[in-house]
Formats: C-alpha cells, sequence, structure tokens
C-alpha cells in the first residue's frame, strides 16, 4: 500500500473514479478480507439458526453450505466490476439501473452493512458480558451489555475510520489467529456433539423439506450481503492481474470464510442441552474452562474483523448520497445507527426471529439487484464500461452514456421492483407472514421467485425495448479528462 492507502493513515478516497496507478491491492488481499471478515461470530449464529429450526447436525451442514455455494455463484463476478470501473459496485451498478437508479444499490448497501454491523456488535458484545459473568460472575443487566457493545463498537469504528489500508492490514491479522481458535473449538466441544441433537424434527415451518429450504434461502443471504460492497476492495485491484484471479479470491475468500464458520455453528449448537434466545450465552456456559479465553478472543478480534468491513462500506457509500461530507465524517454516522440497531434487536425483540426476518427480507431485494447488475455485467463485457459516465450523479452533472430516462434505466428498475415485491409477499418468518407464503406448500420461493421474476422481466424488457445506442450527451470533461490523459480512457 502506498500513499494514504495504508495501515496507519486515513483513506483520503471516496467513490471517485481510482486510476490505474492508485490501485496497489491485489487477489491476495482479496481473499483474506473476503475469507477473514466472516470469522466472527456475527457470521457462526447463522450455522446455529438451522439447528434452532428443528434440523439435525447433516441437514443443517448440508443446507447452509448449499446457500452458500448459490450465493457466491451469484456474487462473485460482481467482484470484477471494481477493476473495470474503479469505483464502488453500487457506482458501477449505474450502468444498468441508470445513473440516478444506482441509487438503489446505494440503499441495499447501507441496510445491509447497518444491520450485518449491529450483528457483530450484538453477538460479540453478548459474548463478552457471557465470559465476564462465567469469570468474574457480573450479572448479565442491561448496563454491562451498553458497556459490552459499546466496548466492541469503539474497537470496530476506530479500525473502519482509517479506511481501506488498515483494513486489508488487520484482516491479515485477523485470519490466522482465529481460524487457529476455532479449529481448537473442535476438540473443545467434541464432547458434546450430538448428530441428532434435542429438538430436532420439531420443524419450524412443520416438515423438513420446507424447512432446509428455507434454511437454504437463509444461508444464501452470507454472499448476497457481500454483494453490493465487493467493489469497495476490488476497485483497488488494478486489470492487469486478470479476471480468473480476481474471480478465485473473491469467491474462494466467501465460500471457505462463510462455510466454515457455518458447520463450526452448527457442530457447537448440537451440543447445547437446551436452546435459549442467545448462541454465545449457550456457548461460553458448556464451554470447557480452558477454551473460554478463545472465546472471548473470537468476540474481539473476530467481532472486529467483520464489524469494520460493514462500518467501512456503509460509510463509503453514504458519501454519494451526502456529498458535503467526507469518508470519515459519514462512518460515524452509519456507526452510530448501527448501536441503535443492536438494540432493537438484541433488547426490544427476539434475536433469533429479528435476524431470520431481517436476512430474508433483505435476500428479497439483494437477489433482483445482483440478478440485473450480473445480467448487465454479461452483456456489457464486450464494450467495457466509461468510468466517466458513471460518475455523473456523485458530481452532480447530467447526462452521458448511462442517463438513459432521466438517470432511470426504466428496463432494470420495473423488474427489480416487481421481483422485490413478490419476495416480500412470499416471505414466512416468524414475526411476518406474506400473503404468497402459502404458494410452493411452505417451501419459501421468496428469494429464488423474485430472483426469477426479475431476470425474466429485465431480459424481456432490454429485447422489447433496447438500450439507446447513442446516449444523451453532457461532456463530464474534468473526469474523463483526468481518466484520458492517464492512459485510461
Amino acid at each position: 500500500m502506498s500513499g494514504h492507502d495504508r495501515f496507519g493513515k486515513v483513506e483520503q478516497a471516496g467513490i471517485e473514479y481510482l486510476s490505474e496507478h492508485e490501485r496497489t491491492s491485489g487477489p491476495a488481499n482479496l481473499f483474506t478480507v473476503f475469507f477473514s471478515g466472516n470469522l466472527s461470530f456475527g457470521v457462526i449464529v447463522f450455522g446455529w439458526l438451522p439447528v434452532t429450526y428443528g434440523l439435525d447436525f447433516f441437514d443443517a451442514v448440508t443446507s447452509s453450505l448449499a446457500g452458500i455455494a448459490l450465493g457466491t455463484l451469484l456474487v462473485a463476478p460482481l467482484g470484477l466490476l471494481g477493476p473495470r470501473t474503479g469505483t464502488s459496485t453500487p457506482v458501477s451498478s449505474g450502468a444498468h439501473f441508470g445513473v440516478t437508479g444506482r441509487l438503489v444499490g446505494s440503499g441495499i448497501t447501507l441496510l445491509f452493512a447497518l444491520a450485518y454491523a449491529a450483528i457483530a456488535v450484538w453477538t460479540s458484545g453478548d459474548a463478552l458480558i457471557a465470559v465476564a459473568h462465567r469469570v468474574f460472575g457480573l450479572s448479565a443487566s442491561d448496563g454491562t451489555r451498553a458497556i459490552g457493545y459499546g466496548l466492541i463498537a469503539v474497537e470496530v469504528v476506530v479500525v473502519a475510520l482509517f479506511g481501506h489500508g488498515t483494513v486489508v492490514a488487520m484482516q491479515r491479522f485477523v485470519l490466522p489467529v482465529v481460524a487457529a481458535l476455532l479449529l481448537l473449538g473442535l476438540p473443545a466441544f467434541a464432547f458434546g456433539f450430538r448428530a441428532a441433537p434435542a429438538g430436532t424434527g420439531h420443524y419450524l415451518l412443520g416438515g423438513h423439506w420446507q424447512t432446509w429450504v428455507f434454511a437454504v434461502v437463509i444461508a444464501i443471504g452470507g454472499p448476497l450481503s457481500y454483494a453490493t460492497g465487493m467493489g469497495d476492495y476490488t476497485r483497488r485491484v488494478a486489470q492487469r492481474h486478470g479476471d480468473r484471479r480476481v474471480l478465485l479470491a473473491c469467491g474462494g475468500g466467501l465460500f471457505l470464510g462463510l462455510g466454515i464458520t457455518s458447520v463450526f455453528g452448527s457442530f457447537t449448537a448440537t451440543a447445547f442441552g437446551g436452546l435459549t434466545g442467545s448462541y454465545v450465552q449457550n456457548l461460553v456456559a458448556i464451554a470447557p474452562a480452558w477454551y473460554v479465553l478463545p472465546v472471548l478472543l473470537i468476540a474481539l478480534v473476530g467481532g472486529l474483523g467483520q464489524g469494520v468491513m460493514t462500518v467501512y462500506s456503509s460509510g463509503l457509500d453514504l458519501v454519494a448520497l451526502l456529498p458535503r461530507l467526507r469518508r470519515v465524517h459519514t462512518t460515524l454516522i452509519t456507526s452510530i445507527a448501527s448501536v441503535a440497531l443492536v438494540y432493537l434487536g438484541a433488547v426490544a425483540t427476539d434475536a433469533v426471529d429479528s435476524i431470520t426476518a431481517m436476512t430474508v427480507v433483505l435476500n428479497g431485494f439483494a437477489g433482483p439487484w445482483v440478478i440485473i447488475t450480473l445480467i448487465g455485467f454479461l452483456r456489457t463485457r464486450g464494450r467495457g464500461y466509461d468510468p466517466a459516465d458513471l460518475q455523473v450523479f456523485n458530481e452532480r452533472r447530467r447526462g452521458g452514456r448511462y442517463w438513459f430516462t432521466g438517470g432511470w434505466n426504466l428496463r432494470a428498475v420495473i423488474p427489480f421492483v416487481l421481483g422485490s415485491v413478490f419476495g416480500l409477499l412470499a416471505v414466512d418468518t416468524e414475526l411476518y407472514h406474506g400473503p404468497l407464503a402459502a404458494l410452493a406448500g411452505g417451501i419459501d420461493l421468496s428469494v429464488l421467485g423474485s430472483m426469477a421474476i426479475t431476470g425474466i422481466g429485465y431480459l424481456i424488457a432490454l429485447r422489447c425495448w433496447p438500450e439507446p445506442a447513442d446516449p444523451i450527451t453532457v461532456p463530464a470533461r474534468a473526469t474523463r479528462a483526468r481518466i484520458t490523459s492517464q492512459g485510461e480512457g
């Protein structure tokens, strides 16, 4: 890393175009970031959830891995946008949604980032409190919870404020430390492992396959949550590294990180004598004495790894919505919002139901967005992107290759809305039951159905209403001159 994009230096760049010589990262960093960012209790709980739904260990693992694999196949190709456009994924999506329509991606980014940052702070803070209770007898009151959440939030925010270079350097430390601690957990909880733990067969949705498919849908949310944020890291990678290396780094990091943590969550959950509302409280309560310290370290170090990624992404994208503020300012704003969500999700409502409902609902928006962006990317590979015209909205200008209809590409926006509406109507959780939830006999169609409707609708729209060959052009003089002068226009 050079200049301000290195450890200990505050990143100055927002979502503006980054030239090739400013991109000092590489595929190894991508793999580390996407692998390490998942080694936390905030992700491990998603391996625990299928067991709470009544699935045995085998079904919990297969449903999680199936969802993660499907989600990774959809999301990993979006990592190739960053090296081509030199900017974030939501800004890049303006090529398909329109330079103003790319606000759809920005909104999804903020929702995912805030929600998962809150989960990271909540789970790590609960682990901290549970360890303090077991070791020192400290009661888990609202006051101690506030302190625990505050400690985790502070460490996350401090690192996120520095930006990309510090985030990447920190993840290089998190990966080997937390991976080793998770491996230690295998012998630590092997004594209580049960292939069919207590509660198996009492299915959340009444039947085995309905519940198994629902667990797959939940697992898809892991990769989907990275879809809009991948460009925060891949935009720092020069095109000379090639598509194959970037694709393998993004996909491999995501699948391994999410897969290992989900298996760990399911494995340890089978050792619980009874399931309560908090995974980490159960874990600390039954852990051997020698593994209590590793649990604490996973909470502190792993929570840092996940929380920093989500807070950094949310702050970076909010810059586009509040252009008068710098990334540091917007990061503080999103950090405060995330801490507020911790109390809404962990104190005001049931934790398990909150996570489940949040994941399924967000998937209903993210899935359609991913499908349109992926189809658009595949169609654009031959002619490439115009980095200058992608910055039209950010620079408060009009026109350009991606202006379409007042900055919105209705060929993409309308199918997205239709797919998302179906997703919301087909959701079935403990907190919300959509009117179309029983459409397939209880099998959840919210995510796959919303993506299918959106994808088919988008392809039909492109066929019946082709995109104009000659865009409405207002010269992007400042940005285009900068790109051309560096030999990239």
